[in-house]
């Protein structure tokens, strides 16, 4: 969302650096028309009942500080949980083999991004790569339709 909302030069909204002006009117609407603009993009990412929570504070900065509050301790962990559970309730549910592998692609690089390597040398890191390998084939074909029981077996 950060960077979503930077790329249409309104991150001083979030971070509180296009702070709210005295003196000009004009320049008071203007500040809160951008404003309410961020706000709403912040609101409308969020689901229904996390908007009730947030949708009072007076300021897109307000918003973003009390989320990020909420939300982050400082770690990749509750994105870590999160993106581990998508991981494990994925179902292939008649989709196609490539859109449910894709899927499971695309979380796991997520997931890739946010850990952090704790291997000393290469033939840790080696091991563990082939560990978690392993470990996300048999997640990947626990979601798989029936039809693929066969395959399932012979992997």
């Amino acid at each position: 969302m950060e960077m979503w909302i930077g790329a249409r030069n309104k991150l001083g909204y979030l971070t509180g650096k296009s702070a709210k002006p005295t003196a000009n009117e004009k320049a008071i609407e203007t500040w809160l028309i951008d404003n309410n603009r961020v706000k709403s993009w912040l609101i409308d990412s969020m689901s229904p009942t996390l908007m009730r929570r947030f949708v009072r504070l007076s300021t897109a900065a307000e918003i973003w500080d009390v989320v990020s509050k909420t939300f982050y301790d400082g770690t990749n962990e509750t994105q870590l949980f999160e993106l581990n559970r998508k991981t494990f309730s994925t179902r292939q549910n008649g989709r196609s083999l490539p859109t449910y592998y894709n899927e499971f692609v695309s979380l796991f690089q997520e997931i890739d991004t946010r850990l952090s390597a704790a291997e000393d040398t290469v033939n840790q890191a080696v091991t563990a790569n082939k560990t978690l390998s392993c470990f996300r084939v048999h997640i990947f074909l626990a979601g798989l339709d029936q039809e693929f029981n066969q395959a399932r077996s012979e992997i």
